[in-house]
């Protein structure tokens, strides 16, 4: 066998090598996690933001009470 520069030799302490289609790689795993994890982040961002649209105004108040009985003990 006629060895070119770009060729490896055959080693029998190796594995045979594997073509280059049928390797499967962990970063397409990678990819979804991370992008599931942002949906999750953005889903929970939306809620809260909506959450606090329609109750804000109540918080508000409360603190404002808490504040109002709080400032005369000072």
């Amino acid at each position: 066998m006629e060895e070119t520069p770009y060729s490896i030799p055959e080693s029998p302490d190796l594995p045979p090598p594997m073509p280059p289609g049928t390797k499967k790689s962990s970063k397409t795993w990678i990819i979804v996690l991370v992008v599931v994890l942002v949906l999750c982040c953005l889903c929970t961002c939306a809620a809260g933001g909506t959450w606090l649209w329609n109750n804000g105004d109540a918080i508000l108040e409360e603190i404002e009470f808490t504040t109002g009985m709080l400032l005369p003990l000072i």
